[in-house]
């Protein structure tokens, strides 16, 4: 069966029973990685084509909700298989916390307050999960920021700036990545002007918007207008 098979006997169950009748379907696909690759494909495929953050919420708690249950199954006899499992719930989680940001600003999605609120609870699942899990500081940088980013959308804006000035530190570490580096100072700056720094706050963020405009590459490029985006959104919001 392919992926997209899956997605439409998804929906079809949706439309005719409910999201529990389609979660119980995915369930009994049969095999432990086939159903996790189903679950994770869910997350991306109820958002980019079903455009509806209700089933991302609803396929990404319970892909998570089967992943832990059956790596603790695994612990003690299988540890580097519920290591994998873990690690996908923790891609899951990423991923609705990403999709439940508004700074994407993605065409049909509609985003509640309380489907933010709810992708920030993902989003700190996320980061604590991958802490146990022996992490890299690429994967680090990359999950704290987006903790971060679900933090400054419920305008909890100090404690994204420290999300962020810990995922700048750890892009620190993992080495060679200076357009990944000054996106991280532009959200610090955000945050702080969020938070009513607004002299340091501007000009870090101005200062990390034209260093990333002055690099010419398609990554630098894109984190700039990502940036100016964000900032007119959540200044707007306020």
């Amino acid at each position: 069966m392919t992926r997209e098979d899956i997605h439409q006997s998804v929906q079809a169950l949706v439309e005719e029973n409910d999201l529990f009748a389609a979660s119980a379907y995915v369930l009994a696909l049969g095999d432990t990685q086939v159903v996790v690759a189903a679950f994770e494909n869910l997350i991306l495929d109820c958002y980019h084509q079903a455009k509806s953050i209700e089933q991302v919420l609803h396929f990404g708690s319970a892909g998570i909700h089967y992943c832990l249950a059956a790596a603790r199954k695994l612990d003690g006899q299988e540890d580097a298989a519920a290591r994998e499992l873990r690690l996908a719930a923790k891609r899951m989680a990423t991923n609705v916390a990403s999709f439940t940001w508004p700074g994407w600003d993605e065409p049909g999605v509609t985003i509640s307050p309380e489907q933010m609120q709810q992708g920030l609870m993902y989003a700190r699942f996320s980061v604590r999960q991958l802490q146990e899990l022996d992490p890299t500081a690429e994967q680090l940088a990359f999950t704290y920021w987006f903790l971060g980013a679900q933090l400054m959308a419920n305008r909890q804006y100090a404690d994204a700036q420290e999300a962020f000035e810990a995922a700048h530190g750890y892009n620190q570490e993992q080495g060679d990545d200076p357009e990944g580096r000054l996106m991280l100072a532009g959200y610090i700056g955000l945050a702080a002007l969020l938070n009513g720094q607004s002299e340091s706050g501007e000009a870090e963020f101005c200062a990390a918007v034209a260093a990333l405009q002055a690099l010419k590459s398609d990554d630098a490029q894109y984190y700039a207008e990502q940036l100016l985006h964000a900032r007119a959104l959540f200044t707007l919001a306020e």
